[in-house]
């Protein structure tokens, strides 16, 4: 079924008005949508709507309502990664909504090649919100991750408060498995995901994560690009973690 994405403010007495220029432009132009047709909308928020539409002109769409539902809240798994080159990280982004992440650091660290401006790292990421928007649409899930501007390593170590749990991919004698990691993960606790940029954290950096915290994990003996270790810890998080999920994907 076709999918909008909407905001809870279109949502009024049994109906969804749609009047977002960018939603009417995808109902209309692209999607190709007429009245009486069924369409899906999910607020972002988790949760969706599947209804027909009755109504549609230029400045607005009105749906009516036939169901409603609400997605399952599993583990929460977050994402918290060092700038990379643009068009990996827009992959990236797109990659890590469909395998259900919720929420997307972009981290400024020591060894960062690209550093945008702040007019242009706020283009950058009204471009990631519209990627993970697409992707969400796409991929049948009901939310779309939160993506914050990019943000200083030590300052985003400094805001990691419990009960998330922070991991950090490093290749320390003291490294346990992400799988050993995960098991002695509280069932209470969300995950946060750390994965450095191109030459990977400093031995400084790492240092310092697990000052605040950090647990060390081990993703194999091979050398990873960023965003294949990112791919690769995000699947073992929800397979481990949410395994109703990795279920109900299949």
């Amino acid at each position: 079924m076709r999918r909008v994405l909407i905001s809870p403010r279109d949502i009024r007495d049994g109906s969804i008005v749609i009047s977002s220029p960018n939603e009417l432009h995808h109902l209309r132009d692209v999607l190709r949508v007429q009245v009486g047709e069924s369409l899906e909308c999910f607020d972002g928020q988790g949760q969706t709507f599947t209804g027909r539409v009755i109504r549609l002109n230029r400045r607005s769409a009105t749906v009516q309502i036939i169901d409603r539902s609400e997605q399952a809240q599993g583990r929460t798994i977050g994402l918290a990664v060092a700038l990379i080159k643009p068009e990996r990280f827009d992959w990236l982004i797109q990659k890590a909504t469909e395998l259900g992440v919720e929420r997307i650091d972009p981290l400024v660290t020591d060894r960062t090649v690209v550093r945008p401006l702040s007019e242009q790292g706020e283009r950058r990421r009204e471009r990631w919100q519209r990627i993970a928007e697409e992707a969400a649409k796409q991929c049948g899930r009901a939310t779309v991750p939160i993506l914050n501007p990019p943000t200083p390593f030590e300052t985003f170590l400094a805001g990691a408060k419990p009960p998330t749990t922070l991991l950090i991919p490093t290749r320390s004698a003291h490294a346990v498995s992400l799988d050993d990691a995960v098991k002695a993960i509280g069932s209470e606790q969300s995950v946060t995901i750390l994965i450095g940029p191109e030459g990977d954290f400093t031995p400084e950096e790492v240092a310092l994560a697990q000052t605040h915290g950090a647990r060390p994990v081990f993703l194999g003996p091979l050398t990873l690009r960023s965003e294949t270790a990112a791919i690769a810890a995000l699947a073992i998080l929800q397979h481990r973690l949410n395994p109703a999920w990795v279920r109900a994907s299949i």
